[in-house]
């Protein structure tokens, strides 16, 4: 049998125990919630300025297709903290757009991006290169037809997971496209004429899960 005194002991150390888990996953929610409504904030300024936005769970890696799916977040929570408490941007995507660098918003803030996409967007130049090298989940940058040079495109061989870098229609010559290549992993650099060769491309299609 436990005496008085160390039933109250136990009570108290457990007490304190819930507090403190209390608090920490708190803290944990709060901290979450604040990155997550920052996060609705930079969505809403690309789409803004007419880009597209995609999300992880709209695309299935293992079968390299749309999943369909809709927001996966309970309902009830996601009234309470919001649908971006529960969405994963991995995709950001502008095509034929005049859009600059000095008007995007900081999209290196989204961390969980691996797609990125400024197809035909003429005003995109070597500037885009200081936002990319920031975001080191890449998988897919396509670059297609925009004023990008082989000095900036050298500095994307940082980035440890890109798959494929597209640069049919940049600043590049055959001689500097030779060069490019060979700096990187074999297959990475794609000058297929069809911009819409890239993953990046799926996920335009698919419904904005946000």
């Amino acid at each position: 049998m436990f005496s008085r005194r160390q039933l109250l002991t136990f009570s108290l150390r457990s007490m304190i125990a819930m507090v403190a888990l209390s608090g920490t996953a708190f803290w944990f929610i709060r901290r979450r919630w604040s990155r997550t409504q920052r996060q609705a904030q930079l969505v809403d300024e690309i789409q803004g300025l007419g880009g597209i936005v995609g999300y992880a769970h709209e695309w299935d890696d293992v079968a390299k297709r749309g999943t369909g799916r809709p927001n996966t977040g309970p309902v009830l929570l996601r009234q309470v903290l919001g649908d971006h408490f529960f969405l994963t941007p991995t995709l950001i995507m502008f095509d034929e757009s005049n859009i600059s660098i000095d008007d995007l918003p900081a999209i290196n803030e989204l961390s969980f991006i691996t797609h990125l996409d400024f197809s035909r967007c003429p005003n995109i130049d070597d500037k885009i290169v200081d936002v990319i090298v920031q975001m080191p989940h890449l998988k897919v940058v396509c670059l297609y037809g925009t004023p990008v040079s082989l000095t900036a495109l050298r500095r994307l061989t940082c980035l440890p997971e890109l798959q494929t870098l597209h640069v049919a229609h940049t600043l590049l010559d055959e001689e500097s496209a030779a060069e490019l290549t060979a700096e990187f992993h074999e297959g990475v650099v794609s000058w297929n004429d069809d911009p819409l060769i890239t993953t990046s491309s799926i996920f335009a299609s698919l419904e904005d899960g946000g």
